[in-house]
This record gives C-alpha cells, structure tokens and sequence, in this order.
C-alpha cells in the first residue's frame, strides 16, 4: 500500500455481515468455569489456526418469519457445526461486537450464552474446525500469553471477562460479557499477541485498504508507530486507547515511523502535542518531512521496559523504510514491506524495486514468525516466500513480453497485470516501470525512449550467470553489470567472453576469506568462463560485514 495518489478517490469501508457466536459455559469438577472453543481450521480465509466460539453468518432463512434472526442463526451454526441441538429460546444475548477494519472480511458479531452440559466435548460435525474443547478462560488466558494458541481480539475481553466471573448461569454470564463488550466498542484493546496493541485508524490510503494500523509495541513503556491520520476523531480515538493502556500502568515514551508516506504520518504533529512526546525515524525520513527528531538507524535498538524494538532499515517501498524487530519474540512490525489485505505499490519515482525485494530478502533471513503490516491483518512469516514468489513471477510476465522490438510500456503493463483488470492503469504502468528499471540495472532489458523498452544485447548471457548465482549462492544481494561495450577491440572480445561487475552479498560467505568467496563464485560460474565470460570484477560482503550496510533508497 501507499499514500493516495492524486486522482484515485478512497476506498469506502466495507460494510460487515450480520453473524452470530454461541458460548457454552459450565463448572468443572474444581468448580472453575469451562467455556467451549474451537480450533479453526488452518485452510479457513478468516483467522485459520484460531480459537474461537461456534457460530457464522446470518443467512436469509434466519431472517425469514420474523423474530430474533442473530437467535435462529447462532442456534442452526452451532448445531451444524457441533451437533449440538439448543433451542432458540434457551440463548441468552450477550452484546455484540465488530471485526476490525483492517480485516478484508468484517463481521458484526452477536454473542450468546447457554449452559452447558457435563457431556465431553463434541467432535467437529463440519471442516470449520479442527477440533472442540472445554477451556478453563484464565488457563486460555495464560496459553495465549505464553504463545501455546491464538487468540482473536473480540474473544480476549470475553476470556478476561469470563476469568472474573463467579457465576455460570446464562443470564449473569452474558451481563458480564455484555459489559465488556460496551468497554470495547469505542476504545478497544485489539491485541493479536501479548504487549503489541493496535489501532486501525481511517487514512488517506490507497485502495482498497481504508485504514491504517497503530501499532503500540511494548510493556511497561510502550512506543506509538505511524499515527497516520489526521482527522481529529480518529486521533481522539488512538488518544483514548493511549489512556486506556495508561489505566494499566503503561506510559507512551516516543512516537517512530516505518516512512514518510503520508498515510503512515499525517497524525504525528496532533499526537505528539497532546501527548508529548518526541517523534523518531530514519534520518532520511526526517529529512523527507523536514522536522527534527530522534534519528534512528539501521541496528538502533530500542528499548521499551522488559521489550526491546531492533530497527532494520528496509527501502525500496521508500526511503528510509523501517521495520521493528520485537527482539526475542520473531515479531516484525513490517509498515509497507507487505500488506494483509492487498499489493505493496513501488513507485519508481521515489522507490526502487530492486531495494524492495533485497530488504524482503534481509527480513526473511531474521525468521520472523509474525508479521505486522501497516495495512490489514497479521501474516505468517511464510507470507515473505510468497511475496518473493509472486513478485519473481510478475517479472518473468513482464520480461518474456519483451523482445528485440520495442515495446510500449502501457502495453507491457497490461498484458503483465491481466490478473487484475480492476487495478488502475495509472498503478499497473508505476509498478511495472519499476520491475522494467530494475531488469534494466540487471543489464536486461533497455530503454530506447522514455515510453518503450526492449531485450538487452547480451541478455541471455546476464540471465545465466545470474541464474547460477542465484541457485548456487541465495544471495541477499546480487548485482550485475554488463561493461562489455566499453571492452569492445580487447583481446577477450574476439573469444565471445563478457566483461562484468558482479556484486553479490550472500550468507554463504560468512566466516570465509575473500580469496574463498571469490573462489566460490567462480566455482559456481566455471563452465561459462572464457565463453561467457572474460573478465569479472567482484565485490562480495556477509552480512555481518563492517563494511555492510543496507542501502538508504
């Protein structure tokens, strides 16, 4: 995602559907309170891999003869997907809630309440779930805590709220749940993993995302990253979540930013007033928004009571991009590096691709196992490969429509994204300008004028020695230019060899000498050398290097 360009109007917030839980509740043998969850399944769109009360959408034959349709609905879900046959009229309501914005999926949910019997719980009766069980909420609590489940955010205040409950009886049951559910509705504490509070805030984002997320990673201290609105309701609103986090004893100690977009800064001068607090970013960010702060660079760590933030410098998407490690925890609060709910926009006129997929690559190799983005829902770390996947194969489209004619770029751009006939032609042509620069600094491709571009002399020849350092090296880093053409008369020419710059920053040469990485790299590229290759100028780095450091953008 990125901040609106001019002439594309905003998204309009998805409506939620209408849909309906059924929480089971009972004493166990030690008289403690049981409540029914399940495990959703990991194949499921919506929060897979998920504990979460049955229950579904509202469908029209709930809604058919009048009455309570969120009543019918919660009774035929439960019953179809637990085999668990409760009248309608034995459910007792226990307020409602929404799914937050920042979900492509939103639901407006409605909780009941009905006893439970003694009976072990039921085997899953559809692929809903993975399985059923009765959960003691402060032993749920605690799993969660210590990362053993997921929880989503509307079923943690209810789990809280059930933990403090003396009674099992339905009605005094959902009176509780109702009044934490009224707690949540204006200032909800939406934690997907313990310490790391987020606010969705509406923003001036590109479509189809509608809002931007807060995050508040900390503890005892927390920091506020990228207040990205800025109308004044919306502030109000991360302010009262702010306070509410401080009626817990934690204080706000600093405002960072991931970038300069505005989507992801147009609240800070409103938040840093009223709650005083300095604002930190990469040096060039600051630059960008030209106000001071607290430079923060690549390594910065920074710390948060018992959390500590490990800053990576991340362009590509923009300058000075960053990302927030949650050292210990393989979190990563990500800002544009992906999104939950669409594509990453690399605009060529302040972005570079070619930094986009090599800080995708750096943060893979820190093994993250949640990602934070600035827009929609957290994402598995896995969620990199396939961002790298995706875009490898987004640029095989665009490079094979590519030949020794030239081609025009509205052309090649829309053949590229036939997948996506709604995006507009404004994106699609920025995007795949930015794959065509990048094949262009890879010696690849060419640009014959500003509009039309073709295959490169000696493509095919660059395309195989980068091929093999790819398989043979993973780089992080691999960069590759053609300086044949200044060697043309050279003795080497007459043999059909090229002349080369290879920079390749890789893993592999951790440890080793620079006469052993220079030796790995023509191990990998033996057989291409005198008739491929000439000469070859190499710099290879680790990234544990002195000398490395990630390029600012």
């Amino acid at each position: 995602m990125s901040e609106l360009p001019e002439g594309i109007p905003r998204a309009v917030e998805p409506a939620p559907r209408d849909s309906a839980s059924g929480i089971f509740v009972r004493r166990a043998a030690d008289r403690e309170l049981e409540v029914l969850l399940g495990t959703r399944s990991r194949r499921s769109r919506f929060m897979p891999g998920f504990l979460a009360f049955p229950g579904g959408a509202v469908d029209p034959e709930d809604r058919a003869g009048g009455g309570d349709a969120f009543a019918r609905c919660v009774a035929r879900e439960v019953l179809e997907e637990t085999g668990l046959n409760v009248p309608v009229g034995d459910w007792v309501e226990a307020g409602q809630r929404t799914t937050p914005p920042m979900f492509p999926m939103r639901f407006r949910n409605h909780f009941f309440v009905t006893a439970a019997s003694a009976e072990p719980a039921p085997e899953p009766a559809t692929g809903e779930f993975e399985q059923l069980s009765y959960v003691r909420p402060r032993q749920a609590l605690a799993d969660w805590v210590g990362g053993a489940c997921r929880l989503p955010p509307p079923v943690l205040p209810i789990l809280r709220a059930l933990a403090e409950c003396e009674s099992v009886e339905p009605a005094e049951v959902a009176a509780s749940i109702l009044r934490a559910n009224a707690v949540e509705d204006r200032a909800p504490r939406i934690e997907f993993t313990p310490g790391l509070w987020v606010v969705p805030l509406r923003s001036a984002t590109l479509p189809p995302a509608t809002h931007t997320n807060v995050w508040l990673p900390g503890d005892t201290q927390f920091a506020i990253v990228d207040p990205g609105s800025d109308e004044p309701a919306e502030v109000d609103r991360l302010v009262e979540v702010v306070q509410r986090r401080r009626a817990l004893g934690h204080e706000p100690t600093m405002i960072l930013l991931t970038h300069h977009h505005q989507d992801h800064v147009d609240g800070i001068d409103a938040v840093a007033e009223r709650l005083k607090l300095p604002v930190g970013a990469h040096p060039r960010v600051l630059e960008l928004l030209a106000r001071p702060g607290r430079p923060i660079e690549h390594g910065t760590e920074i710390n948060l009571g018992r959390v500590t933030l490990r800053a990576h410098l991340t362009p590509g998407h923009a300058p000075g991009h960053l990302a927030y490690e949650v050292v210990g925890r393989r979190l990563l609060i990500a800002g544009d590096l992906l999104s939950g709910i669409s594509t990453i926009l690399i605009d060529p006129a302040h972005g570079s691709m070619r930094l986009y997929l090599e800080s995708l690559a750096r943060v893979r190799a820190l093994g993250a196992k949640l990602l934070m983005p600035g827009h929609g829902p957290p994402q598995s770390g896995t969620e990199i490969d396939r961002l790298l996947d995706h875009r490898a194969e987004r640029e095989r489209k665009i490079y094979t429509l590519i030949g020794p004619t030239p081609a025009a770029l509205a052309q090649i751009a829309r053949k590229a994204y036939d997948d996506v006939p709604e995006m507009p032609d404004a994106l699609i042509r920025r995007q795949a300008l930015s794959h065509l620069v990048d094949l262009e600094e890879r010696g690849l491709v060419a640009q014959q004028t500003p509009d039309q571009w073709n295959r490169a002399p000696g493509a095919d020849r660059v395309e195989r020695i980068e091929a093999r350092l790819r398989e043979r090296l993973e780089p992080l880093r691999l960069r590759i230019r053609d300086d044949s053409a200044k060697h043309v008369g050279h003795a080497g020419a007459t043999s059909g060899g090229g002349h080369y710059k290879v920079e390749v920053l890789s893993a592999r040469f951790e440890n080793l000498t620079l006469l052993e990485r220079h030796r790995l790299v023509n191990e990998a590229l033996e057989d291409l050398f005198q008739t491929e290759i000439h000469a070859l100028a190499l710099r290879t780095t680790a990234p544990s290097d002195d000398s490395y450091s990630p390029d600012q953008g």
